[in-house]
């Protein structure tokens, strides 16, 4: 008899020794033995028609040698979930050695799969395949999108990256991407993504570097999302919500904001949204994943970072938390959830080992974090005696308030970016990065693990 998570922890407790050695609830699997992702595309991994099908980046270990073969090659990776095999191949040779390249995925209506993915700011284009029909692993020719933009700019602030994509009920698909002015941009196709026209921006972030958003879709015509100003290196940025319908924006509340753009112009600002979080140089927060309840309510994780206050790039990053916010129906409920640890790597100070809402649950929550997410002492693995990320399972009771942890990996290897991809199942798949990720343009040496919990 398998037994749940809780059921393994009381086991080891009473043993005295804890969980051992490069524990991981259930059993994992290697469904690729190199990948990484950005977390600014959705959906990078989706279950369809009895399969986990994951996309995800190679890296060679050193981003200058790009003539090595397997150099930035674009792949996906999928586990039968009935027979448990696991196969590989590429989506796209030879892209770029970087992890913004992520493809999002979508399942199309006639058993289709339609993968769209960019280069990393360097180009107007975003490509796109489909699949055979309900065959993942076999992709036909890689198709292009110009988006507009000068390619030219100096400033490069009309190039690509991330995609985004939503299919409506009314059999149109829609993608968002960031493009012209760095801004968060829409395509969207009415024949079952074979063309695409660009349609405007989204909104304005700060006149910085660049907004961050995450979406949610509930299925029929409604996408909400959560931005920020612009990266948390450059300012203390707040969070803040709203959603597209028929072509219009709106508050959290239903109120109207405005039409959604048409054009290259842009309406609507990240500040005009209903506010969920309030930065500030002690609270610096970036956004992470975004979902919607039963009653087709947001909720939200994000982190933040408590010690930049004054600090040049690289200097801080040392303690980083996670909030987790839910709308209620009429008001924003914010709490902070759990300690997220330190930086990733030097220079990037607000990258974190990130986390994954239940998307069938806003009461479960899975992070990854290199302290304990209660007390904030750093976790250090039996395996090497050095300290590492690990991934934990959150549950609440209390819209937030309060949070109960389990480990569900424990005394590896650095253990990040978790995903939980939706699925119409009483389990749960759960899929992230596993060993050591030293920065998006190719030094990683990640595995894409999974596991199963019942």
């Amino acid at each position: 008899m398998r037994l749940t998570l809780p059921c393994l922890l009381v086991a080891y407790a009473a043993s005295g020794t804890g969980p051992p050695v490069n524990f991981v609830a259930g059993t994992p699997v290697i469904l690729n033995d190199n990948g990484a992702w950005s977390w600014f595309m959705d959906e990078r991994a989706i279950v369809h028609e009895g399969k986990l099908i994951v996309g995800s980046v190679r890296s060679v270990g050193d981003y200058a040698n790009d003539s090595a073969s397997a150099w930035g090659n674009v792949e996906i990776a999928v586990y039968d979930l009935g027979t448990g095999a696991t196969q590989r191949t590429v989506l796209h040779r030879h892209l770029q050695q970087d992890d913004h390249d992520n493809p999002a995925l979508l399942a199309l209506l006639d058993g289709r799969y339609l993968a769209m993915y960019t280069q990393h700011g360097v180009e107007r284009r975003i490509y796109y395949r489909f699949s055979e029909p309900h065959n993942p692993l076999a992709w036909g020719p890689a198709l292009v999108f110009d988006t507009p933009g000068d390619s030219a700019s100096p400033l490069r602030g009309n190039n690509v990256t991330y995609s985004n994509l939503f299919p409506l009920a009314s059999g149109r698909i829609m993608n968002f991407f960031r493009g012209v002015d760095l801004d968060p941009n829409y395509m969207y196709s009415d024949d079952t993504g074979r063309t695409w026209r660009y349609g405007g921006r989204l909104a304005h972030g700060r006149d910085g570097y660049s907004p961050y958003l995450k979406y949610a879709f509930d299925g029929v015509g409604t996408i909400h999302f959560v931005m920020t100003e612009d990266h948390p290196r450059n300012y203390d940025n707040s969070v803040y919500h709203g959603f597209v319908r028929d072509g219009n924006v709106y508050l959290s509340g239903g109120a109207l904001r405005g039409k959604l753009s048409a054009t290259v112009d842009v309406r609507i600002n990240a500040w005009d949204l209903t506010k969920v979080f309030q930065g500030d140089p002690d609270n610096v927060a970036w956004v992470i994943d975004l979902e919607l309840d039963a009653q087709q309510r947001p909720y939200v994780v994000f982190s933040v970072q408590k010690d930049g206050r004054g600090r040049p790039r690289g200097q801080g990053g040392m303690d980083h938390r996670f909030d987790y916010g839910r709308w209620d129906g009429s008001a924003w409920r914010v709490h902070e959830m759990a300690y997220a640890g330190t930086r990733l790597y030097p220079g990037e100070d607000d990258y974190t080992g990130l986390a994954a809402l239940d998307p069938k649950d806003p009461n479960v929550i899975y992070i990854s974090t290199d302290a304990d997410p209660v007390t904030g002492a750093p976790l250090v693995s039996r395996a090497d005696g050095q300290r590492h990320r690990e991934l934990f399972r959150g549950t609440t009771g209390d819209f937030g308030a309060t949070w109960k942890w389990e480990p569900v990996t424990a005394n590896s290897d650095d253990n990040l970016r978790p995903i939980v991809p939706k699925w119409s199942d009483p389990r749960t798949a759960l899929v992230w990065m596993r060993g050591t990720y030293k920065n998006n343009h190719g030094e990683w040496t990640t595995a894409v693990v999974a596991t199963i919990l019942p």
